[in-house]
């Protein structure tokens, strides 16, 4: 008789898809794997790609595609572990391939995971997700029977259909269908948009949700160096990621006679190792911008730059503000030396939204939309 139990991550403090996938994909004496999921990210093939690697010639992956989510780095995961996963097209907005199932089965018995989690990070571990861990028994003609219409089906989808379900084999293919826009690139970003205005409006002042989740380790390396030439709509590229938010940053004053700067500093974040952040904004981020110094100011050496920057915090646009970017090109000085940060960004008018206690914590993501145009993300 089938077993069922239910995960409910995020509410549940022992509940995570990141564990019950991976224990699932550790069962011995399983003899086939099969996911069928419709979105897919580069993290989350990371958060089981030790297990799943073990079992890579046992296991068949189903993905949807099209759906402005699954990525050409996610593809390329599943190949370099040895999986060639099929892709599911719609060829329609307004219809997805949408199921999000994880089983692992024999001729006798099947574990089957399935509910509200993709193979994302945040479908793993972060996101408040349910689902369902049910375990047949094939040898009952119910389920049996049960479980033969979930396998048959989607194995199927192939026979089905054949012009839009397809094995992407290399990774040539999957950039084809990178240019094609079936797939994403990671590096891009869609960025949360509004009709409402807020320039008027008192930001709200809610924490992130106390929910229970096991402690993240990032297997990303950071933000990648090179820059595309062209974003579309509200697309932009990642070009920065601080750390977590400190008083400094958020120009909360730490005591009543605390300096209060004005700006953020621009240094190496969770960029990677290779990028030299004293150089990395002035001649790559903002290289395409107007730069000018102001002879008669307490600090004539600087170079400025404006960048119309929406301000995005907590998935709601502020609108977007004239910030001013200052840069400091002297080479020879104590502060250069010691790998001090040499860019920066003045908050402006934007200081009375990001000026609150509840960002303490969060990242700042600095986003690229084309020369002039950028996007800072608080979340």
């Amino acid at each position: 008789m089938a077993e069922i139990d239910i995960l409910l991550q995020g509410l549940n403090k022992d509940d995570d898809h990141e564990t019950a996938v991976n224990k699932l994909l550790s069962i011995p004496a399983m003899e086939n794997y099969l996911f069928g999921l419709a979105f897919a990210r580069s993290n989350g093939v990371e958060r089981i790609r030790s297990n799943l690697g073990k079992v890579s010639d046992k296991t068949r992956v189903f993905i949807g595609i099209r759906n402005g989510v699954t990525s050409v780095q996610s593809i390329s995961s599943f190949l370099k572990i040895g999986i060639a996963p099929y892709v599911v097209d719609t060829a329609s907005n307004s219809k997805i391939f949408h199921q999000k199932i994880y089983a692992a089965y024999s001729n006798a018995v099947a574990h089957v995971i399935i509910g509200s989690a993709n193979l994302t990070n945040g479908g793993l571990n972060q996101n408040i997700e349910a689902s369902s861990y049910i375990r047949l028994d094939r040898e009952r003609q119910a389920d049996e029977k049960c479980f033969q219409k979930l396998i048959n089906t989607i194995q199927g989808l192939p026979v089905t259909y054949p012009d839009h379900v397809f094995q992407v084999k290399t990774a040539r293919r999957a950039v084809e269908l990178l240019k094609e826009g079936r797939l994403e690139d990671e590096r891009l970003t869609r960025l949360p948009s509004t009709n409402k205005k807020h320039d008027n409006r008192e930001r709200d002042n809610l924490i992130p949700i106390p929910t229970h989740g096991r402690k993240i380790r990032s297997p990303r390396k950071g933000v990648k160096k090179r820059l595309v030439k062209k974003t579309v709509n509200t697309t932009a590229l990642l070009v920065w990621e601080s750390k977590p938010l400190p008083q400094r940053s958020l120009n909360i004053p730490q005591e009543a006679n605390t300096h209060i700067t004005g700006d953020v500093n621009l240094g190496k974040g969770l960029m990677e190792e290779d990028i030299d952040f004293q150089h990395y904004f002035r001649d790559v981020v903002f290289s395409e911008l107007t730069w000018h110094s102001k002879p008669s100011s307490r600090s004539p050496h600087l170079e400025r730059a404006t960048i119309n920057a929406e301000l995005i915090i907590k998935n709601i646009s502020y609108g977007v503000y004239d910030l001013e970017v200052n840069h400091d090109p002297r080479r020879n000085t104590r502060s250069y030396k010691q790998r001090n940060v040499t860019t920066k960004i003045k908050w402006g008018n934007a200081i009375t939204v990001i000026r609150k206690r509840d960002l303490l914590g969060r990242t700042l993501k600095l986003y690229k939309k084309n020369s002039t145009d950028f996007a800072i993300v608080i979340d």
